[in-house]
Parts: C-alpha cells; structure tokens; sequence
C-alpha cells in the first residue's frame, strides 16, 4: 500500500467511506457464512452477531452510546446527498421543527441517535416524498478543526428511490473502510457494494471496516390524524454547520 503524505491523511477519510445495502423483505438466518481476518459468522461456530438489519431502529446507537465506544453528546457532521438536484428537511423532534437544505445537504446529528428525514423535489421522481431514516452509530476522528470539512457521506441513488417507491425496505450500512485495505482513489459517487438479504447486514460492515450510519428507507409516510408523534425522532440535536464547504 502506497504511504499518503502528512497533508493527504484528512482527505483519506471520506475517500474510505463506502456504503453496502441490502433489500430484505424476508430474512431467514441472520447468521453469516463469510470469514474475514479469523472471524466466523455461522452456525458451524456458534457465533452470533447480536445485531443484524431486523434490529429494531436505535437499538445500534444506544449500545454504541452505552458501551462508550462514542462521545457522548458529540456532534458529528453528516451530507445527504440526492441523485441530482432535491431538497432534504431535517427534523428535531416534529413536523414543525424542520430544516431545509438543498442537496448535498450539510447538517450535524449526535451520535447514538435515529434521524428523521425527508427527500422531495427531486427531478427524476416529480412529486415524491420519501422519508428515511438514519441511524448515527459512530463518529470519526479527523484532524482539529476539519470535522465539517470531511462529514459523514450519506448517498441515496435512484434505485434505492425507485425500490422504496415499488414496496421494498432499503437498508444500507455507511462503513469506514480499514486503512490496509482501502483503495486511496477519489470517487464520484459514493462506492455501493450490494450482498444478499441471507446475510447479517451489520456483521459484514463491521468485517470490511467501521459501521457508522444505518439508513432505513421504505413508503411509510406521517400520519395524516397526527397520532404517531415518534415519527419524526426523539427530539435529538440537529445543529447546522458553519462550514458548508466539504470534501468527498
């Protein structure tokens, strides 16, 4: 592996960052059968990853919070970014507490916690409101001062759209990749590596490098009574950069 200046480290952050997604509809066995540096995910061993993409939203982030791995109350930044154009709203707990930016959309959530968003006018799917979710179960460690500079890297592409719209659950894992086997190259997109609904979502992120984010998007949409007030998330910090210049 080729050895990166002192000046190129920060920009290898978000080059790392890569997603995998998974459609799963009908899930039989959370187990994987896949063996990556020694670790087995099987039956065979009876091992099992406690944590796969059934879980139910927010359980991943407070285990993360819990076990102390993450910063309490640390802010990190994220980017959501649409096929092309489009707007994304952030909501702080209500339908009335909401920030709207245009894609690639800065915002900054506290890790340990589900996010609701919503994507709309999008060109590609006029008229189209969709709702994810994001789970931040990490943070990363960038050089001092650059944490808005390199953000967490949150990309929804047309099929992910185009499967919600059809019925289907998307599931994706936001990872780090490990440095020994990182690819030190800019991407235009953000890499997607696709794998079978048969395998533990989490477990192979957590194989090919460092979970950060779980996205979650399908059709459901808000309550038009107004009875379903979790829906719009737990009232966690949203918080808008100051710096809206950032690096892919």
């Amino acid at each position: 592996m080729t050895i990166l200046k002192r000046q190129n480290r920060s920009r290898l952050l978000t080059m790392l960052l890569m997603a995998m997604i998974v459609f799963a509809i009908e899930l039989p066995s959370a187990w994987s059968q896949q063996m990556v540096g020694g670790r087995k995910y099987n039956s065979g061993n009876k091992f099992y990853h406690p944590l796969n993409q059934r879980t139910p939203p927010g359980v991943a982030g407070q285990w993360a919070a819990i076990s102390g791995q993450v910063q309490a109350g640390y802010i990190q930044p994220m980017q959501v970014s649409l096929p092309s154009k489009g707007v994304v709203t952030f909501y702080a707990g209500g339908p009335n507490q909401k920030i709207q930016k245009a894609s690639p959309a800065p915002i900054g959530f506290s890790v340990g916690y589900v996010y609701r968003i919503k994507i709309s006018d999008m060109p590609e799917f006029p008229g189209v409101e969709l709702y994810p979710t994001i789970e931040l179960i990490d943070r990363l460690h960038p050089p001092a001062g650059l944490s808005e500079t390199y953000p967490v890297p949150v990309s929804l592409s047309p099929e992910d759209i185009e499967l919600a719209l059809s019925g289907r659950m998307v599931t994706k894992v936001v990872y780090l990749e490990r440095p020994q086997t990182a690819v030190p190259a800019k991407f235009e997109r953000q890499p997607t590596l696709a794998i079978t609904a048969k395998k533990n979502l989490i477990a192979e992120a957590d194989l090919l490098g460092r979970p950060m984010a779980i996205i979650r998007m399908g059709g459901r949409l808000p309550s038009t009574r107004g009875d379903d007030p979790g829906f719009f998330g737990s009232g966690a910090p949203v918080v808008e950069l100051k710096n809206n210049r950032t690096q892919n």
